[in-house]
Formats: structure tokens, C-alpha cells, sequence
């Protein structure tokens, strides 16, 4: 596999959310036409190597479980959505609730490690929602829900234990 196949996958990988064929070329600085050559290569090496297969919705194109292995990746959601939030969802909901409006790779970064299945865990579980990033379109921002507040029983973001020292704490650091 060449060396622009492997950027992208990487690419792909941490992005979680998919990219843009335009956004790809951006990145590699690479033509479109580059990158869907590219894009042809990795996806035969995954069908042949892995249970990981490119996804094509529109311009966008994403990482994800191939067909062969979604009855073990549906039971794991499952398990997943249906149990207690796992220590892992907790912190990125912590970092969202005390730091939000705040990016996916803010959240990343701040982990240490991609949150992109804990993050769509917890929108579907519905304490956080996704909002547009009024700076950069391209983008989102996640927040703590209305139903997060319910859950908690408050009627304000603010009134989370030790809010301001909290959220001072993790706008330090980025």
C-alpha cells in the first residue's frame, strides 16, 4: 500500500467523523484525483487485510466495520448503549459538561485517546448533543443536553459541583 493510502487512512482514523474528498487533498496537499486513486488502493487492502471498510456518503468518507463482522459489532453497541456509562464515557462527558461548547479533537486531546465511538454513545444515549462551530463550519461543537440537565436534576450547567475551578482547570489546558 502506498504512502498516500496509509495518510489517509490514518487521516480517516482519527477524524472519526469522516472527510471530505476536498478536505483530504487539503491535508495531503495532494489533487482530488490523487486522493481518489488513493482512496481505491486502501480500500482494496482493507477488504482483502481487515473487517474495516471505507464508507462513501456524499463528499464524505469514513472508516467503518465491514459487513462481515456486524453481528459481534452490533452486540458490542448494544452492550455498550444499554449498560452503565463506562469510566471512559464518564471523562469525555466530564471534559463536555464542565468545558463545553468544546471540539471532538479538543476532547481528544485533553483524553489522550480518539473519543469518537464514546462520543457517539453518548449522543445516542442523548446527554450531549452536536451544534455546528459558528467559527469554522467544517466542524462541531458538543454540549452538555437538556435531558443531561434533567437527568441531573439542575437547571443550569453552572450548578455542576465546583463548575467554575473545574472549568477554569480544563480551558488552562489548551
Amino acid at each position: 500500500m502506498g504512502e498516500l493510502a496509509k495518510k489517509i487512512e490514518a487521516l480517516l482514523f482519527v477524524s472519526g467523523e469522516g472527510l471530505g474528498i476536498s478536505r483530504l487533498s487539503a491535508l495531503t496537499k495532494k489533487s482530488d484525483g490523487e486522493i481518489k486513486l488513493a482512496l481505491e488502493e486502501l480500500e482494496k487492502h482493507l477488504s482483502r487485510e481487515h473487517f474495516i471498510t471505507i464508507l462513501r456518503d456524499g463528499d464524505k468518507i469514513s472508516l467503518v466495520s465491514s459487513k462481515e463482522i456486524s453481528k459481534l459489532v452490533e452486540d458490542f453497541a448494544k452492550e455498550e448503549f444499554a449498560g452503565e456509562l463506562t469510566r471512559a464515557a464518564l471523562e469525555a462527558l466530564t471534559i463536555i459538561a464542565y468545558k463545553g461548547p468544546v471540539k471532538r479533537m479538543d476532547i481528544d486531546y485533553i483524553r489522550g485517546v480518539n473519543s469518537s465511538f464514546i462520543i457517539r454513545n453518548l449522543l445516542m444515549r442523548g446527554l450531549i448533543e452536536r451544534v455546528r462551530n459558528a467559527k469554522d463550519s467544517r466542524t462541531y461543537l458538543y454540549r452538555a443536553s437538556t435531558d443531561f440537565l434533567k437527568f441531573f436534576g439542575l437547571t443550569s450547567i453552572s450548578q455542576l459541583p465546583d463548575y467554575g475551578s473545574y472549568k477554569e482547570k480544563l480551558d488552562e489546558i489548551q
